[in-house]
């Protein structure tokens, strides 16, 4: 029997839960109980490829045996923000860990003005073999709508969550034996008709309510536009989803007793860090 697993490596916006100096319902809830701490949002596929090493990353894989972390082969960047990239600075060492002469980052064509400008001496380019090679990375360009496989039999097709518009934010569909993941921690809008039926919609959990997100001073920063969740369990709906997890949780200052009566049954639910999802076909 085949599948896809996923682990949440981390599972909050933009800063980490508890916020300090917080007495919220959600942070109180968070500082009492484990599970409601969130550090910056990161995935690991089928114990393969990461997804997004943010500024927490180093912490986040001291969790994982050596042998798990030695696994990793591959890394996406889904747009850069710096809770979705500045970990690749930590991971510079873990080619030696995996045995690898250097390690495969993919992102968008127009992510990598801002990745290169953080870490200019990190990555050598894909179109000059023999150079740089040095370097703990080599750059990899994906494409919207465009599918990759980046294991024997799993796919990744980036798709456009219209998050931003100074650069595409990638979602991304992950598949694998019939098997469908779509992966959106960012997520505002979609056109990409592959959406459809997944067994496992992770979404953007930012903001609760859209009354939050017309209040949210980030948004003024040009940080990027967001569903709420209470959108997101409409949109899960639309699109048939199986289950639905939540991911990105901001400071949405709910406890999650209080946040389950926005959801609609138990299929949905919200992700925690250290979470580990595993579907077979």
């Amino acid at each position: 029997m085949g599948g896809l697993s996923i682990r949440f490596l981390g599972t909050s916006a933009r800063f980490p839960l508890p916020r300090w100096g917080c007495d919220c319902p959600q942070c109180s809830h968070a500082q009492a109980n484990p599970q409601g701490v969130r550090s910056r949002p990161s995935i690991l596929v089928n114990q393969r490829v990461l997804v997004d090493p943010g500024p927490d990353i180093y912490r986040q894989l001291v969790t994982l045996t050596v042998d798990e972390i030695a696994g990793i082969r591959e890394i996406v960047v889904t747009h850069p923000h710096p809770d979705h990239f500045l970990g690749l600075d930590d991971l510079s060492q873990l080619r030696h860990l995996a045995r690898l002469e250097q390690i495969p980052v993919w992102a968008q064509f127009d992510s990598w003005t801002l990745i290169l400008v953080a870490f200019p001496s990190l990555v050598s380019h894909e179109l000059d073999p023999g150079k740089g090679t040095d370097r703990p990375f080599v750059r990899r360009d994906m494409t919207i709508d465009r599918p990759l496989e980046l294991d024997e039999g799993l796919f990744f097709t980036p798709f456009d969550t219209y998050h931003t518009s100074t650069f595409t934010t990638a979602g991304l569909v992950i598949e694998q034996d019939d098997l469908r993941i779509v992966y959106a921690p960012d997520f505002y809008d979609s056109a990409f008709l592959g959406l459809a039926e997944p067994d496992l919609l992770i979404l953007d959990g930012t903001f609760l309510d859209p009354g939050q997100i017309t209040h949210a001073p980030d948004l003024a920063e040009g940080h990027g536009r967001h569903l709420s969740i209470v959108e997101g369990v409409r949109f899960a709906q639309a699109v048939r989803a199986r289950r639905t997890l939540f991911t990105h949780v901001g400071h949405i200052q709910v406890a999650p007793e209080e946040l389950r009566n926005y959801f609609s049954d138990d299929t949905f639910d919200v992700a925690y860090d250290g979470q580990v999802v595993e579907l077979s076909a």
